[in-house]
């Protein structure tokens, strides 16, 4: 996995499930890693010492990228923190499972800020450096919403 060495690739929604085995596989493989999470700090923090223990630079970034400037200050500090970003892996995605009769506007409006909203802007924030630099992968991981029980 020798393609990997050396990139810089952030994850959204890289502190847990199938974003956190992303991540811990990008640094098994000499991937620099960023990756982002909304809550759970202490833990975030803890798989962040865990994957530097693989011998690659790994910070990650408390983060909304619903919300188009965050996700805009999310990029430009990570990029100075890691001097480019090869990849952007847009994987952050929440299920509000229920059935629809019963969910609320608010839950559905969530579920499409976090699963949809959050992949635009980040890829809208990306584009300029990826373009800059000539090179760069973005890759989203689709989020199904799923309603019923």
């Amino acid at each position: 996995m020798n393609q990997v060495k050396g990139l810089n690739v952030l994850i959204t929604g890289g502190s847990r499930g199938i974003g956190k085995g992303i991540a811990t596989f990008f640094a098994a493989h000499g991937a620099n890693v960023a990756f982002t999470y909304v809550s759970s700090v202490d833990k975030a923090i803890a798989f962040e010492q865990e994957l530097k223990g693989m011998g690659v630079k790994v910070k990650g970034y408390q983060n909304n990228a619903a919300i188009f400037t965050d996700a805009e200050k999310l990029i430009d500090t990570i990029l100075q923190d890691f001097g480019g970003l090869d990849v952007l892996i847009n994987n952050a995605g929440i299920t509000k499972d229920n059935l629809l009769m019963r969910m609320t506007e608010e839950q559905w409006d969530d579920v499409l800020n976090t699963n949809l909203k959050s992949a635009f802007n980040m890829t809208k924030a990306v584009l300029k450096p990826m373009m800059k630099a000539r090179k760069g992968s973005i890759i989203n991981i689709p989020c199904i919403i799923v309603t019923g029980k």
